[in-house]
């Protein structure tokens, strides 16, 4: 097939497997692949009808195995994650599975090794307030005397303009700091999994979001998570957050027993019952290596205050000569801790990282623009079979997201009595919905109090190319970062008066 445009219609190689003699290139998203021997191209391999998630695909990875390599495409909703699996030799499209919420914990010759979606930090210590440290309530009795108000039976809060005097006003230029036009009060500093607060130009004393909820962590610390270790804590200013006293934390739960299964290249599924969480699996030979976790992990005293999470894995290996076994009991035989003697190192993993995404991009760029897929049958998914019923409450679901982002929020104001009716940063708000399946897209238009005299649009796909729908996860809470950060393009791009975003 060629572009629309006219130019050559590509493979972009998300991988390069070597395979013996032979090399296999697939493609990041269509499902085709290129087979080379010794730098000679050899035969394609399609499999456009293989499962995909039932949403649109958020990427795809590739797990070489070695005698060919297993593609998981991956579908990231806000409560789950779900995966599907195709498996390519030199010769031929094996199995083509679907993994359900399923996490891919291994690969070897004998499979794909699947377990729990959950890792061990479901089962860690918690940390707890000290008892008689919210006596008071507060917070608890605001959210219920906010419950069932009506934003039309309040008085209005103190505003300002909404947007400032165009005589006076100073358009910001292309080379100035991208936050140089914030609002003074505008808060960038916020939790990323709370709703942003869009009225602290109207009251710098309110510490309450649209919702009427107060953050507790609006002034916290903040903290970069690892795979193995990571800290919590609070700021030391009293002023800024009267943090509650911590009680010790408890101790980590027992992990329970995980069904851990290997999909075999031609879709065979075996189960092998484990008493605790998995969190690795591989065969070498007759050996199976299990790794696993007794309970979650620890949380131990920080070097900075605060808790460090740190992880105890261990290791089993099951001798597997005559087949797997039904279970493994890893509580009665022997395990070995799975540590690194030194600990964490923060550095080495970033530079690990990069060694890991270095060799990717040199084992693809021998293949970029080289492969055309121009008369190729099969380099595109089949469309997904969803009725008009289904088109319609995927497009309706999205639009709803935008259509209260021009409604006042009630809250509470410290020096008024009783809540009030809290003006939108947004007004003048238009959403339409635009384009055939599965081209359609929503189209949200409006003014905005932070960028002044100017009308900011956006659109969003509904669903992909295959027709599935694509999860808009928190897509007001990103709106409103990128808007409040500045993260638009120049006031110069826009047209008319209107900036695209």
């Amino acid at each position: 097939m060629t572009s629309t445009d006219g130019r050559p219609d590509h493979l972009v190689p998300l991988d390069a497997v070597p395979v013996g003699q032979h090399v296999i290139v697939p493609d990041e998203e269509r499902p085709v692949a290129a087979v080379l021997r010794d730098g000679e191209f050899v035969r394609w391999l399609t499999w456009p009808d293989a499962p995909l998630p039932e949403r649109a695909v958020d990427g795809a990875e590739s797990w070489p195995t070695p005698d060919g390599l297993w593609i998981v495409y991956r579908s990231e909703g806000i409560e789950e994650t779900t995966r599907t699996a195709v498996h390519l030799d030199p010769e031929r499209v094996g199995a083509a599975v679907d993994l359900g919420d399923r996490r891919v914990v291994g690969v070897d010759a004998t499979g794909l090794w699947l377990a729990d979606p959950r890792d061990a930090s479901a089962w860690m210590g918690q940390v707890g307030i000290e008892d008689g440290d919210d006596d008071e309530g507060g917070e608890d009795e605001d959210e219920d005397e906010l419950d069932g108000l009506a934003s039309d039976d309040l008085p209005w809060a103190e505003a300002g303009p909404f947007w400032p005097d165009p005589t006076t006003w100073v358009e910001p230029t292309d080379e100035d700091d991208e936050d140089a036009w914030q609002p003074e009060d505008d808060d960038a500093d916020r939790n990323d999994d709370a709703d942003p607060d869009p009225d602290d130009d109207i009251d710098p004393d309110d510490d309450t979001d649209p919702d009427g909820d107060t953050d507790p962590d609006a002034d916290g610390e903040h903290v970069v998570a690892t795979a193995y270790q990571w800290s919590i804590g609070f700021a030391d200013d009293a002023d800024a957050f009267d943090a509650p006293e911590l009680s010790e934390p408890g101790p980590p739960s027992p992990t329970p027993p995980t069904e851990l299964q290997c999909i075999a290249p031609d879709g065979t599924r075996t189960t092998v019952q484990v008493d605790h969480l998995v969190e690795g699996a591989s065969v070498d030979g007759d050996s199976m290596t299990v790794r696993f976790h007794r309970t979650g992990p620890d949380l131990v005293p920080g070097r900075f205050g605060g808790h460090d999470v740190v992880y105890r894995p261990r290791a089993v290996v099951v001798d597997v000569s005559g087949g797997f076994p039904r279970s493994i009991d890893t509580e009665s035989l022997d395990s070995v801790p799975v540590e690194d003697d030194e600990g964490y190192d923060a550095d080495a993993a970033d530079a690990e990282r990069e060694r890991v995404s270095g060799e990717l991009g040199a084992r693809r760029s021998p293949f970029v623009d080289r492969l055309d897929l121009d008369g190729v049958d099969g380099t595109r998914w089949r469309l997904r079979e969803l009725d008009t019923a289904a088109r319609e409450h995927a497009t309706t679901e999205l639009a709803e997201e935008f259509t209260h982002l021009a409604d006042p929020a009630v809250g509470w104001s410290r020096g008024v009595d009783g809540p009030r009716r809290i003006r939108s940063d947004y007004r003048d708000l238009r959403v339409e919905v635009e384009g055939e399946w599965p081209g359609t897209e929503v189209e949200v238009s409006f003014e905005h109090a932070a960028v002044p005299f100017l009308r900011l649009r956006r659109r969003y796909r509904v669903f992909d190319d295959t027709g599935r729908p694509v999860d808009h996860g928190y897509v007001t809470v990103h709106l409103e970062e990128d808007i409040a950060t500045g993260h638009i393009p120049p006031r110069s791009a826009a047209v008319d008066g209107v900036l695209d975003i």
